[in-house]
């Protein structure tokens, strides 16, 4: 009875993930076409100082990704069948069952797709514009006075290299500003999807290795599946904490520029730029939580809480789990 309200609370969220993606897609179109405008403009700036974003091997690594999702749902979609096969009662809903979920999962991969794409080409400009940072500005007290660590250059195209670079550093953050107000939302709801999946499963991978009943195989494909979940919330994290890494990373790079340069008008301008990035740093948010590795340490404590309240109701009623599993399970799909 658990698991089967477990199942309709996770078809009831994914259902309504699915519509907010859809509706979410057009109505922010605007934004998002400023986002990419602005993003366009950044890669102008960043030309001139030879640095260019690689936008093929961009596209390959997209690409790669997609061929890798639908391989991998094609071989759990034949392990689902041959494992709903094991139940010859219930074969023939089962796989309607697995067609109409194939139409979820699909949603659910390419909102995922879609916000950690924006997110990773964020995460290449901020990475470039470290890059040039350290053309023009020596972070080591072994590059002052070495050419070959970085470009020689007058003070005074120091500081309006400088100037362009508060500039292009201040659009970035515009764009992941225009990123969590466009897709925050969206990724919160695939994200409690997701939690509420490991939760489900996970119950469910118990009930299967401490029963051994009939659905055992189903426990264990189910549990399968939520490594599918899993992985697209873990990658968006994964990129999610390094555009904030990066986000640090320029503001060490400034105060290492502080201490080895000698022109006051230069250090002015970069104690100027370290403010900026005090008061401004890239963040993805959704107001009631930053998606770095804390949210992912996070879900893993409450899933464990909630996996143990769950077990504790299961282990309390022994012989009813145990005499009728098989006829519960049958009653509520």
């Amino acid at each position: 009875m658990i698991e089967g309200k477990g199942e309709r609370m996770y078809f009831t969220i994914n259902f309504f993930t699915t519509m907010y993606g859809v509706v979410n897609g057009y109505a922010v179109r605007d934004k998002i076409e400023k986002m990419l405008y602005k993003l366009h403009v950044v890669d102008q700036k960043i030309s001139q100082w030879k640095r260019n974003v690689d936008h093929r091997r961009f596209y390959r690594n997209v690409w790669a990704g997609v061929y890798l999702i639908t391989i991998v749902l094609l071989i759990y979609i034949y392990g689902t069948i041959i494992t709903c096969q094991l139940h010859e009662n219930s074969c023939n809903m089962q796989i309607l069952f697995v067609f109409i979920y194939l139409l979820f999962v699909n949603s659910y991969a390419l909102m995922m797709l879609q916000c950690t794409a924006f997110m990773e080409i964020i995460r290449t400009r901020y990475k470039l514009l470290n890059g040039c940072f350290r053309m023009y500005f020596p972070t080591s007290p072994s590059a002052v006075g070495n050419p070959s660590e970085f470009a020689i250059c007058s003070e005074k195209e120091q500081i309006n290299v400088l100037k362009q670079i508060k500039i292009l550093h201040d659009k970035l953050n515009d764009v992941v500003e225009l990123v969590n107000y466009c897709f925050s939302v969206q990724i919160t709801f695939c994200v409690g999807l997701c939690f509420v999946i490991g939760v489900v499963c996970s119950f469910g991978l118990f009930r299967a290795f401490i029963y051994r009943n009939e659905l055992f195989y189903m426990g264990v494909l189910n549990f399968i599946w939520y490594m599918y979940y899993l992985f697209f919330v873990l990658f968006f994290i994964a990129v999610g904490s390094k555009i904030t890494r990066e986000g640090k990373r320029i503001g060490i790079l400034v105060h290492k520029a502080i201490n080895c340069s000698s022109s006051s008008a230069v250090i002015n301008e970069l104690n100027l730029f370290s403010q900026q990035l005090l008061h401004r740093s890239p963040v993805i948010t959704c107001g009631l939580f930053v998606y770095d590795w804390t949210l992912w340490y996070t879900m893993i404590g409450a899933t464990a809480t909630y996996l143990i309240i769950l077990i504790q109701f299961d282990v309390s009623f022994p012989n009813l789990v145990n005499v009728n599993a098989t006829a519960v399970y049958r009653g509520s799909t």
